[in-house]
């Protein structure tokens, strides 16, 4: 494309509205954001990961022990495994890939493969409930 007034030729960029490669950043945004990861979210810091490293090895040791339980019935065990298994999943992208320091836009993206894989989960696992789930 070219601007009639100057006779310059537009780039891709320009037209598609996404920042360069090799801008700041390291990946192609929106040219209306200045980096993908949020400068104005602070960073966690050790003492963070530590607590949350702390959760985790507890959640771990609950799930361990559940897992070992026969007085509960298996459907039940199987809610709660999934349930504690979800938290710590929710913990690690949180913190440790940074997600919540992240660009909108990359949360999304994240958020509605994590949707679709428990809906994809959840469809596999009613189809196959009689062989799985015990009673």
């Amino acid at each position: 494309m070219t601007d009639s007034d100057t006779g310059e030729v537009d780039t891709v960029e320009e037209v598609l509205g996404i920042a360069a490669p090799g801008t700041p950043g390291g990946a192609i945004a929106p040219l209306d954001e200045r980096y993908p990861v949020m400068e104005d979210r602070e960073h966690p810091g050790p003492r963070e990961y530590v607590l949350i490293a702390m959760v985790l090895v507890v959640l771990t040791a609950v799930e361990v022990a559940v897992s070992y339980m026969d007085s509960l019935p298996s459907n039940l065990i199987i809610v709660i495994l999934a349930v504690m298994a979800a938290c710590k999943f929710f913990l690690v992208c949180a913190w440790y890939m940074h997600m919540k320091q992240d660009a909108p836009f990359f949360r999304r993206v994240f958020t509605i493969g994590l949707i679709g894989a428990t809906i994809v989960y959840g469809i596999v696992l009613f189809m196959f409930a009689s062989s799985v789930l015990l009673s």
